[in-house]
């Protein structure tokens, strides 16, 4: 569902939305529905991963399936990945109360049973279009993880494989099959 008003990012953050999860796409509340178990705890595990890996080493800052980012400048697009990224050097940009005003380096999105592809494809794109380095959408169906760069075609990573973040986040590996247990 979605709302008819025309919204902006600084009334989402003085005001709030209506009751529910929403996103804002070009000033339109479009409302996200609850993951499922699966998906949930497929996203806990990424984010504790990368955080684990980020804390320790002082590189940034990990967030949530709660965290928003305002994704262009002069744009009213707020997107709220399952698990995202930000360099430490980068967060100087954010204001702390706010929402993030940055694409981050790192953008997690976890398909939930009520997901449409192509609607988490059209998220990739713009995460992609607004400078997001690296998209991990992972399938807790298909327990792969899709890998997105706008630098390269997608790569498909199954239970047999490692998961890095390459340049975006130097030394992070884990195995696939960590995520999906």
């Amino acid at each position: 569902m979605a709302t008819t008003k025309v919204w902006t990012v600084e009334e989402l953050e003085r005001d709030g939305a209506p009751e529910g999860r929403w996103e804002l796409v070009d000033g339109e509340l479009v409302e996200m529905a609850p993951s499922g178990r699966r998906a949930t705890r497929v996203g806990v595990a990424i984010a504790r991963h990368l955080g684990n890996h980020v804390v320790s080493r002082g590189l940034g800052e990990v967030s949530g399936a709660d965290g928003g980012f305002v994704l262009f400048p002069g744009r009213e697009v707020l997107r709220v990945p399952d698990a995202a990224f930000v360099r430490a050097e980068r967060l100087v940009e954010a204001d702390e109360d706010g929402f993030f005003r940055l694409a981050p380096d790192l953008a997690v999105e976890v398909i939930s049973p009520t997901d449409r592809m192509a609607e988490v494809l059209a998220k990739v794109a713009m995460y992609l279009e607004a400078g997001v380095r690296l998209v991990w959408v992972a399938d807790p169906i298909s327990r792969t993880v899709t890998v997105y760069a706008a630098d390269r075609s997608p790569t498909v990573l199954g239970e047999g494989d490692e998961l890095d973040a390459g340049e975006v986040l130097p030394g992070f590996r884990v195995a696939i099959a960590e995520l999906f247990t």
